[in-house]
């Protein structure tokens, strides 16, 4: 039995539709994938079941990493790891604070960074705080945000720095800066960070 990558495609089509639930999609897999007439014919397709089928050691099914799966089956395009693994972005940390004189100071993924609404847009802005100051009380200092920045209180909301990874993976190469540097960035390849004095001196 042969799977071709159009079927996998409607099964993303589904999911993302909301017409078929997570258990459907690792049932289809384990299906196909313990099937005795199965024949491997094409590396994305083995992988993409392999995946669906074993969630516990690959990548959450959710609507983001499906979309990701569609985008794979289509034109071949991994994205998976970089949205998913934190340690991959490691080396391109260690290389943004080698390019702009900062010390490597990594952040523990699991603690909470303040962003804004709608990370999606573009440019999006960063800044980090020292984690002393009030200001980051429960946070790891940064603090990100797209669109008009705002005083208001409900502004910035907590979110687990890790979840970044499915938001804006392109960001995560910046989160290694020390405390006082900001960023200013987009997806069209637009970058400044520079050190900013003033983020030190908050009472």
């Amino acid at each position: 039995m042969q799977v071709s990558r159009q079927a996998l495609i409607q099964i993303c089509d589904k999911f993302l539709q909301d017409e078929i639930a997570k258990k459907e999609v690792q049932d289809f897999a384990w299906k196909i994938i313990t099937g005795d007439e199965y024949q491997s014919v094409d590396e994305i397709i083995d992988d993409t079941l392999f995946e669906w089928d074993n969630e516990e050691i690959n990548f959450p099914i959710n609507k983001v990493n499906m979309q990701l799966w569609k985008e794979r089956l289509l034109s071949g395009n991994d994205k998976l790891i970089e949205h998913n693994v934190w340690n991959v972005h490691i080396e391109k940390q260690k290389s943004i604070c080698e390019k702009y004189s900062s010390r490597w100071t990594p952040i523990n993924k699991k603690l909470r960074v303040g962003v804004s609404d709608n990370l999606s847009t573009d440019p999006i802005h960063g800044l980090r705080h020292p984690n002393d100051k009030e200001t980051t009380k429960g946070t790891i200092g940064w603090f990100i945000w797209t669109g008009e920045y705002s005083e208001a209180q409900d502004f910035f909301k907590p979110m687990c720095a890790e979840h970044l990874l499915q938001i804006r993976p392109d960001i995560i190469k910046y989160l290694g800066l020390a405390a006082g540097f900001r960023f200013l960035a987009d997806n069209s390849g637009y970058e400044d960070v520079w050190f900013d004095e003033k983020l030190m001196q908050i009472d």
